[in-house]
């Protein structure tokens, strides 16, 4: 049986603020919401960081990666992803939905966040978190600290990553 849906009212629709490391070196999804200055941080494994920041980036690669496989398992099957819902955490650990439609049904999947989140990007399709989970785990970014972060972002596109050295990012 699959999960049940949440009421659209129910949840918040975010989009990918970015990927960063945390003070371990951990890999930490920031998905920011779209009509707030609320983040809610999620800590992923390296590939599925790769995963998200390969498909916001749209980068080619010479060989379909698992994303890409994905998609066209999804669309060989007339199928499309309609939405990704980050529905609840327990135990430290969050859950996900991967919603799609098919045939005029709507099918639910338990993922991993990360997945969900690369799938969805991948196939243009919005993301959406619990509300009570957003009031429960994000957090709360200042208007200054934005436009330090986007004025930080802007300088290090136009930087050559061999100007960093040795230094760790």
């Amino acid at each position: 049986m699959y999960p049940s849906l949440p009421r659209r009212d129910s949840v918040i629709e975010v989009e990918v603020h970015g990927v960063s490391l945390d003070l371990n070196n951990t890999p930490v999804l920031l998905l920011r919401e779209r009509e707030g200055n609320r983040v809610l941080p999620i800590w992923v494994g390296p590939v599925e960081a790769s995963a998200i920041t390969y498909a916001v980036r749209r980068e080619p690669f010479e060989r379909p990666l698992t994303i890409d496989v994905i998609k066209r398992i999804v669309e060989a099957l007339g199928a499309r992803v309609e939405r990704v819902i980050i529905n609840k955490m327990k135990n430290n650990t969050y859950y996900a939905n991967l919603v799609l439609s098919r045939d005029g049904s709507l099918i639910s999947i338990d993922a991993r966040p990360s997945d969900s989140v690369a799938i969805a990007v991948h196939m243009h399709a919005p993301i959406f978190v619990d509300d009570a989970l957003m009031d429960a785990q994000a957090k709360e970014i200042a208007e200054d600290e934005q436009a330090k972060l986007d004025e930080l972002k802007e300088r290090l596109k136009d930087t050559d990553p061999e100007n960093f050295g040795d230094f760790r990012l």
